[in-house]
């Protein structure tokens, strides 16, 4: 079941809950007769509130039956996050088990548990989909992010064309049709169904691979899947010919990073050699508008004015930051700023 699925389940699972806990409410507040074990109230809202709790059940066993199967990965140890989704899901199932058989068969325990258990099942619905539905819109959109044009375009064909022969896949009829726009179209629809299964698409495309790195890691993920949702040989040739298409892809975006990372590394050094060097031409005016000009362009000065400030050091820690996140600035200019941030708020003079 892909993540757009899951979200759009997880949603009416909550509002499911929500409209099921304010109904339950509303049906609590009518007279029930303890001797007959029976409400007052409307029969057609009872039956509503039953219709509408067989919907929220067929919902969670949907859910589950598509969570649990995930379990059974290559991790020893399940992150943190899964567990407590796991919890939660558990938790959900137990008290709607509670629910049933006291509704079912003590009836004379109804009028007193089941709003409570109402209630705790709405609260642990309302964890479990926070914490799923963040995740499921990033998942989202990545996978729509992956569908990138360019990564069928006719380079990137005769790409695979090249490179799946060097490294194994010697049929040439399934060479064409891997080698088209619907072969890498099925090839991102597998990774994105079943290669999330033990991992998200940002750890599977953190970097470039050789296209032999690409199938050894396809062939060793495949050797990990779930039984229940298993990744065929031709499907990892599939997937393999997929991420050979998006290499240049991955490798622009690396490059990029690492450029940022090379140019924020670069303006860190040159804010602590500016901060270590002393200003001989400090104008106060000039600084204190070069400072607003240039902070304004990610928050307002005054929350810089706001900070605590016990020496210079403080200072060129607060520019380095600034410059970490995306301040531009030359020497002079981060020169002139933190001696204006000294000179104004550190309790020092600068030179």
């Amino acid at each position: 079941m892909g993540a757009s699925t899951n979200a759009i389940l997880g949603i009416a699972f909550l509002v499911l809950a929500l409209f099921l806990t304010f109904l339950m409410y509303h049906l609590w507040g009518y007279p029930f007769d303890k001797e007959k074990h029976k409400s007052s109230a409307p029969r057609s809202l009872m039956n509503l509130h039953r219709l509408f709790g067989y919907v929220f059940v067929g919902i969670y066993v949907v859910l589950m039956w598509d969570m649990v199967p995930r379990l059974w990965s290559y991790q020893i140890e399940l992150p943190a996050r899964t567990v407590i989704h796991l919890t939660l899901g558990l938790a959900v199932g137990a008290i709607l088990i509670i629910k049933i058989v006291v509704v079912r068969f003590f009836k004379h325990m109804e009028s007193t548990l089941a709003p409570f258990l109402g209630t705790a099942l709405l609260l642990c619905t309302l964890l479990l989909t926070g914490l799923a539905l963040p995740y499921a819109a990033r998942e989202t959109y990545l996978r729509a992010t992956a569908q990138d044009g360019a990564n069928f375009s006719q380079d990137r064909i005769e790409r695979v064309t090249t490179f799946l022969p060097q490294i194994g896949f010697t049929d040439e009829a399934g060479l064409l049709t891997l080698a088209s726009s619907a072969g890498l179209a099925e090839g991102r629809d597998v990774l994105t169904r079943k290669c999330t299964q033990c991992h998200d698409l940002r750890t599977i495309l953190v970097k470039p691979r050789t296209p032999e790195a690409w199938h050894s890691t396809v062939t060793r993920m495949a050797t990990r899947a779930t039984t229940l949702n298993p990744i065929s040989e031709s499907e990892q040739w599939s997937v393999t010919a997929y991420l050979i298409a998006i290499s240049p892809t991955l490798r622009e975006v690396a490059s990029d990073r690492r450029a940022l990372g090379i140019e924020a590394s670069a303006s860190q050094q040159a804010v602590r050699q500016s901060g270590a060097t002393e200003l001989q031409d400090y104008d106060p005016i000039a600084a204190k508008n070069l400072f607003e000009a240039k902070c304004s362009q990610c928050h307002s000065p005054t929350l810089v004015e706001r900070s605590t400030f016990a020496s210079r050091d403080d200072v060129v820690a607060l520019v380095t930051r600034m410059v970490s996140n995306g301040l531009t600035a030359d020497d002079a200019e981060l020169s002139q700023i933190i001696a204006y941030l000294t000179d104004s708020f550190a309790g020092t003079q600068s030179q």
